[in-house]
Order: structure tokens, then C-alpha cells, then sequence
């Protein structure tokens, strides 16, 4: 692979008077590893350094609140508030700076989007819009919109002082300066209301005080939504509108999102650059730059639409939480290896529960300061790695970072474990190319892979291993009631992998993640589906995009849902399931029924494991059944701290 695959990804363009050296534009996503109370911190400057050495062009920041109070967005954010906030700004801006990519500090307020249990106060709304909203929001005034206004110009006065090569004004997906744009949310009479124009007020105010204050040549970039998804909202025509008044008024690049449940932040069914037509709208009718973030994965993708001429510079935001090397190993004939995003959505599921992010293919995501400590201490040691699924990849990659030598048993053909049954749902395409990074990265490392090997305490002692990572996984879970074993029973996975075919009136029990890919097989089939689920609601834990990615493909071909429901019995022609609510049993017609009730831990054979070696790790599944980035945080963290000396407990 020659350096000029990705030609145009890989050449420099300009914004105003910066010059970003390839791009490839990681935009903005909120992080929350900032200081309490907004900030800089140690963590957040070692999460946005490795993504600066990995050799991305330009780094967006995530949303730095300019005043607090009703304009924090999270507990632990960026903030350009005042001349406090220099110095630390300062320490992030030169982190960046010394890898030679570009830094853009983003301002944000997120107005009646914001948590009243963050902010400590009421929200900020340009208009209570609604019934009932003001019980938590209060309607701007207009000397409170020229006050806003005002901190919005401080905020990159500051970020300008601090040495950032520009910022970009948050006005989209919802937040206070799209709450105005907007005539949904925007009903005031004064003079930040009325037609489109008079909604534009607000954001010029502030485009016009950034220029009179940080001066003509301080680059300036506005995301905004081509379209906006709800009742009456803004569409390309308004968003055409909107761009070329910004143009004109001296913005310097545009990037372009939307407004909407699902495709602001889509789910890994949508394919990379499915979005492209949003950007090419607004490319219409302006000539300043245009970062298109499109779903994009891989560098292909971002180089068919700089080749597209759809947009200037390509956003990956959430590629790069996958891989922090995402540049480096594109621009270097390793495009193979990169780490790809897999479009779970758990970032966004962490950060909406206050947490700091993390990323369940990349388990050193928000973690770099922790991880960062070297520890290459394995002195060749043989390590026996049971199990080639993601927890036993990842331990195996770590090990061998440290200078220990892995030997991964694979059992299977091919490594990925049990993602090679999670890539055959619906829309996949993405686990099984992660799936293939991974064995690339092994490849790469050098480390051995005994394929088809079913480890046995005698074939792992023939190595003579110093330790053992038992990574074997979980075995679906069978729930004791009778008639469990009749031959109309299987499981999800037999069902993805193909190996059962179901027809007729099947009974589908367990609704999590396995549950509604199955649900989706079945429905395709043309099989009439029952699903039943003992929680109050389907997909418990998985972030509602997701959810309702899916359950827009099952509903609409009528599968009926029975929410808490518990299966007590399984007949040739029926299954009879208990009420939860009421107690009272009610009977299902079934033709075939199919189980997906999670997984449980291969105990059996980890035990086994313990009692024949002293140094034995249990990881991923085999410890507890969970998720991908459950399996990829174990293991990370126990082949991290692994010792040499020390036995399990």
C-alpha cells in the first residue's frame, strides 16, 4: 500500500489562515474526563495527545462550556469562561501541538438540552415552547441573549489567548444557538426571533463579536444541521440559508451534522457516508471548507468523498476512540490494522450516565494516563492464552506489548470467539471487519495462534507457560423448566449461525442485545414472532438508538411483545409463560421456540485451569458474561497488571 492510496485524505488544506496537514478532522464528542466543575485535566489531556500522535490533521475539542451554571453540559467538561481558564487550556494546546496537529476549541452551551441535576439550576430556553417546560427551564430575556452573547466571545477570546488555531460554535443537535436557529424551539418576538433571519440574529451577534475581538485571521468554523428530523423543523432550504449568511459574515468553514434521534448519533446498521447529501447541500451554495462527518470507519470511505467533492475534510470522531493511530496506520500501508468502530454506541451509553467514556474495542479509551506506565517486564515468559475471542486477543496483544510471548488456543478456524456469531445479524458488516483488524493486529505482533485447538491442561503445559489467561467464554444460557430439551427448542446463536431454521409461530425468549438481532433474522424469514422479555421494557442496557435501529425493522412486521412475561413451560405446540403482574398463565402457540437469555461462564473448565497451574488469570466471558467492552476491559486490565511472581487469588 503506497502513501498515495489516500491522496487527498492525506493533503493539507486550509481554514482561514491555518493550514491542517492532512483531513482527517477528529470532531467534537463529549469525553467527560475534564476537570469537576469544567476544566483541563491530566486525563483529558492524555486522551487528546494519543489522538494528536496518532497523526489526525485537526482535533475539535469536546464542547467547553462559556459560562456555568445553566451552561454546563457535563459534570467534567473544557471550559472557556475567563482569563482563568488560559493557563490550563494553554498545558492541552501545547500536548497537541508538539505532533503538529491543529486544535480547535469548541463552544457550547446546551441550553433546555441540558441536566438540571448537572447545571444546579434551571435550564436556559429562547422560549418555553412547550407546556410544562418551564417548571425547568426559564425563557431568556433580551439582556440575558446579549449576556450569552457576550460569553460565547470571551469563550474564544479565550481560547485564542490560550493558543488555539480556532473554534467552532456549537449550533446543531439541539443545543442553545441551534434552540435559536430554530423555529420549533424559537417562538420569541423580539429581535432573536421571528423568520429564519431573525433566528440568526443570535449566532451573528456572536460571529460578529469573535471578529471584532479575536480579529479577521482567527479561524472560525460553525457546525450546523442540514436538516432537523422533528415537526416543523429547519430543512436543507433553511440550513442553505443559514450557511451562506455565515459565509458572509466571515466563518471560516462549516461543519455539517443534523438534528435527529437516530442519525445524529447512528448506530452501526447505517453505512459509512450514508450522509453525504446533507453535506453536499450546503456545499451548494458556499465556498468556505466543509467537514462532513459521515459515519466513516475507514480511510477508504473518507477518501471516496474528498474524491466525491461532497465536503473538504472528512470528520471521524468515534474511529478515533477506536483507534488513536486511525492517521498514522492509514498514511503508513496499515490501514489494515486499524482498530475499527463498531457503532455499539457505548461511548454515548457512558457519557449519558455521567461517566467518563469509554470504547468497547479500544479498553485504553479514557484510560491512556492509566495505561500509560510502562511495564515491559515479561522476559520472553510463555503465556498460554485460552480462548481466541476479544478478551483473549486483547489480553494477548497487551502480554506482548509487555515482552511476555502469548500462545492464543484458538478452538475455533478463525479468531473473534462468539463475534464471529455477533457479526451475522442485521448490518454487521462492521464486527466483522473489527474482527479482522484484530487478527491483522495479531498477525502483525507475531504472536502464535494454535487454531483449531481445544486447550487441555496437558496441551497448555506442554508449553510450559510462566501464567494462564483463561479466556474461553460462556455457553448460552438454559433455564430449567420443562420441556427445555424438546427438538422445536434452540438457541439465538444457532439461529444467526444458521445451523437452526425456524418457521411458523416461533416464541422468541430474552430481549437484550442477541435477543432483537434474532428478532430481526426471524422476522426476515417471514416467521410470526412472539417475543417475550420478564423487564418492562426490550433491550435493557443497550443505548436507545440502537434499540430503536432495531425495533424499527421487527415492529412493522407485526411481532408481537410481551413484556414482563417469565417462560415457565415449553410444549410441542405451545409454550405457557407467567404474568409477572398479575400471576396469571397464559399459553402462546409455538412452532419453534427460541432462547436468548444471555450466557453463563464455562466454570468447569476455569476451575480446571486453577487447579492445574498457580499463576491463572479467569477473563472476558469466562469471568462474567457481559458485553464486548466487559470482556475488553477485563482483560486489558488483568494482562496490564499482570505480575510474574504473583499466583491467583
Amino acid at each position: 500500500m503506497s502513501r498515495s492510496e489516500f491522496e487527498l485524505l492525506e493533503s493539507s488544506v486550509s481554514i482561514g489562515s491555518v493550514t491542517i496537514e492532512n483531513r482527517a478532522v477528529m470532531t467534537a464528542m463529549g469525553v467527560n474526563l475534564g476537570a469537576a466543575g469544567g476544566g483541563v485535566s491530566d486525563d483529558l489531556i492524555a486522551y487528546y495527545e494519543a489522538r494528536a500522535q496518532g497523526g489526525v490533521g485537526l482535533i475539535i475539542s469536546e464542547l467547553a462550556r462559556v459560562v456555568d451554571g445553566a451552561g454546563a453540559g457535563e459534570p467534567c467538561q473544557l471550559a472557556a469562561r475567563g482569563l482563568r481558564d488560559v493557563p490550563d487550556l494553554q498545558r492541552l494546546v501545547d500536548a497537541i501541538h508538539k505532533y503538529g496537529t491543529k486544535l480547535f476549541i469548541q463552544l457550547h452551551h446546551p441550553g433546555i438540552m441540558g441536566n438540571p441535576e448537572v447545571t444546579g439550576t434551571l435550564l436556559a430556553a429562547p422560549s418555553l415552547f412547550v407546556e410544562g417546560l418551564e417548571s425547568v427551564a426559564h425563557e431568556l430575556t433580551t439582556e440575558e441573549c446579549e449576556e450569552l452573547v457576550k460569553a460565547f466571545v470571551t469563550g474564544a477570546k479565550v481560547a485564542q489567548l490560550a493558543g488555539a488555531d480556532g473554534v467552532e460554535l456549537h449550533a446543531a443537535h439541539g443545543y442553545l444557538i441551534n434552540q435559536f436557529l430554530s423555529g420549533v424551539f424559537n417562538q420569541r418576538t423580539d429581535r432573536y426571533g421571528g423568520d429564519i433571519e431573525g433566528r440568526m440574529c443570535f449566532l451573528l451577534e456572536i460571529v460578529a463579536g469573535i471578529r471584532e475581538v479575536c480579529g479577521p485571521r482567527f479561524p472560525l468554523c460553525v457546525r450546523i444541521n442540514a436538516i432537523e428530523d422533528i415537526p416543523d423543523g429547519n430543512d436543507i432550504a433553511d440550513a442553505q440559508k443559514v450557511a451562506q449568511k455565515l459565509e458572509e459574515a466571515g466563518v471560516n468553514a462549516l461543519n455539517v451534522s443534523c438534528l435527529s434521534q437516530t442519525m445524529t448519533i447512528e448506530p452501526g446498521t447505517y453505512e459509512q457516508g450514508w450522509k453525504k447529501h446533507m453535506a453536499a447541500g450546503i456545499k451548494e451554495v458556499v465556498k468556505i471548507p466543509l467537514i462532513a462527518p459521515c459515519n466513516i470507519k475507514e480511510p477508504q470511505a473518507a477518501e471516496a468523498l474528498l474524491e466525491e467533492g461532497v465536503c473538504d475534510l472528512v470528520g471521524v470522531a468515534r474511529g478515533h476512540l477506536a483507534d488513536p493511530q486511525w492517521c498514522n496506520k492509514a498514511f503508513s500501508g496499515r490501514a489494515d490494522e486499524i482498530r475499527l468502530c463498531i457503532g455499539c454506541l457505548t461511548c454515548f451509553d457512558e457519557i449519558v450516565k455521567l461517566h467518563r467514556v469509554k470504547c468497547a474495542v479500544n479498553p485504553a479509551t479514557g484510560r491512556e494516563r492509566e495505561y500509560a506506565l510502562p511495564r515491559n517486564n515479561g522476559q520472553k515468559k510463555n503465556i498460554a492464552i485460552v480462548g481466541g475471542g476479544p478478551a483473549g486477543i486483547e489480553a494477548a496483544l497487551v502480554l506482548k506489548e509487555r515482552k511476555f510471548e502469548p500462545v492464543i488456543f484458538c478452538e475455533g478456524k478463525r479468531l473473534g470467539g462468539t463475534l464471529n456469531v455477533a457479526d451475522k445479524g442485521y448490518g454487521k458488516t462492521f464486527i466483522t471487519k473489527y474482527i479482522d483488524s484484530l487478527i491483522a493486529q495479531v498477525e502483525k505482533a507475531g504472536i502464535e495462534v494454535r487454531y483449531g485447538d481445544t486447550a487441555t491442561v496437558e496441551s497448555v503445559r506442554a508449553i510450559q507457560p510462566q501464567g494462564v489467561f483463561v479466556a474461553a467464554g460462556a455457553l448460552p444460557f438454559i433455564p430449567p423448566v420443562p420441556g427445555v430439551d424438546g427438538e422445536n427448542v434452540c438457541t439465538a446463536e444457532d439461529v444467526l449461525m444458521g445451523i437452526a431454521k425456524p418457521e411458523g409461530k416461533v416464541v422468541l425468549i430474552g430481549a437484550g442485545m442477541t435477543g432483537i438481532e434474532t428478532a430481526e433474522e426471524l422476522v426476515s424469514r417471514g416467521c410470526d414472532l412472539s417475543i417475550v422479555e420478564m423487564l418492562d421494557c426490550v433491550g435493557m442496557g443497550i443505548y436507545p438508538s440502537v434499540v430503536s435501529d432495531c425495533m424499527g425493522r421487527i415492529e412493522p412486521r407485526g411481532a408481537q411483545i410481551l413484556l414482563k412475561h417469565r417462560l415457565e413451560k415449553i410444549q410441542s405446540d405451545r409454550v405457557v409463560l407467567k404474568r409477572l403482574e398479575d400471576g396469571d398463565m397464559i399459553e402462546v402457540e409455538a412452532d419453534w421456540v427460541v432462547l436468548a437469555l444471555g450466557v453463563r461462564p464455562c466454570k468447569d473448565l476455569a476451575d480446571e485451569f486453577k487447579e492445574a497451574f498457580p499463576n491463572v488469570r479467569v477473563i472476558g466471558d469466562a469471568a462474567k458474561g457481559g458485553r464486548i467492552i466487559d470482556a475488553t476491559q477485563d482483560a486489558r486490565a488483568k494482562a496490564f497488571t499482570y505480575d510474574l511472581f504473583a499466583k491467583c487469588d
